[in-house]
């Protein structure tokens, strides 16, 4: 994803949204009606622009040992990649995340969509089997399964939901049930697939008070300012900053693809950040705190 401005990384998205508008606006919009009830359609293709349509991070359609000793002899993966060097070679626990959510379906050399993992038990949930009026496919045929591969990354989203809001401090958190989600249930959300439920909760328990204290429109906003302050050491994901920036990114990509869906003010309202006139500032320090 790399640390471009929010808006050039919107930019450079522009072709994955207009596929997400042509071919799965309609299953999104289902998806959504079910399992992300108020969020923007736009919303969602700017979390889904971060991956792709038939995508896996890993390189693998399967992983299975035919599949592994097919590629080292050609020296390419499936889906592209080298299998002896870099992410999803075939000596590393490196994670399948599958479709235009990234759902997690296990780990090399594990096969794809197969066992205890989010893919699957999204593929069996009651809300997948709303939306595609079936279970959700396993294994290998995630790959073409477009309709599955969009209704079980928001039944994923919707997982992340949860789990994020049961670690939040009690001032932060939401109401499971309620009908439409906001947009600070939102980018939390999309923080727990980024960063990891731990660690996003770690960096929004950090600045708990302050974000408690801010108007409910306002809280990504005085998060993004916040984690824009200080330059962390570790590891990306265990950066409040880049957290900030990944999440600034995507929210990028759901306004510039408000005009695809014509979804309008409301849309735009709902991913409103709270920024106003600073947005630009907080984003070029969140980009140099990031880089």
């Amino acid at each position: 994803m790399g640390s471009s401005k929010p808006r050039n990384w919107a930019d450079d998205k522009a072709h994955k949204l207009r596929v997400f508008a042509r071919e799965i606006t309609q299953i999104t919009t289902r998806s959504r009606d079910v399992l992300l009830p108020g969020v923007p359609v736009a919303a969602i293709f700017g979390f889904f622009a971060n991956n792709g349509i038939d995508e896996n991070t890993t390189g693998w359609l399967s992983c299975s040992a035919r599949e592994r000793e097919e590629a080292l002899v050609k020296g390419r993966k499936p889906l592209g990649g080298n299998p002896r060097t870099g992410y999803g070679r075939v000596d590393a626990q490196h994670l399948h995340e599958l479709g235009p959510g990234g759902v997690e379906g296990g780990h090399v050399p594990d096969e794809v969509a197969t066992g205890d993992c989010a893919w699957v038990r999204g593929a069996r949930s009651e809300g997948v089997r709303k939306v595609l009026d079936r279970a959700g496919v396993e294994g290998r045929a995630w790959h073409g399964a477009v309709d599955d591969q969009v209704a079980i990354a928001c039944w994923n989203l919707a997982r992340h939901s949860r789990q994020i809001n049961a670690r939040l401090p009690a001032a932060l958190r939401w109401d499971d049930d309620a009908k439409l989600w906001d947009g600070w249930r939102w980018f939390a959300t999309m923080s727990s697939w980024s960063a990891g439920t731990g660690r996003a909760d770690a960096h929004f328990e950090r600045y708990a008070a302050k974000l408690a204290a801010a108007a409910s429109g306002h809280r990504v906003g005085e998060f993004l300012r916040l984690a824009a302050e200080v330059d962390d050491p570790g590891n990306r994901h265990a950066q409040d900053e880049w957290t900030g920036l990944r999440g600034a990114q995507k929210l990028e990509g759901g306004r510039a693809a408000v005009a695809l869906t014509g979804e309008g003010a409301a849309a735009l309202a709902f991913l409103d950040d709270g920024l106003g006139a600073d947005r630009a500032t907080v984003y070029a320090r969140l980009v140099e705190a990031s880089s």
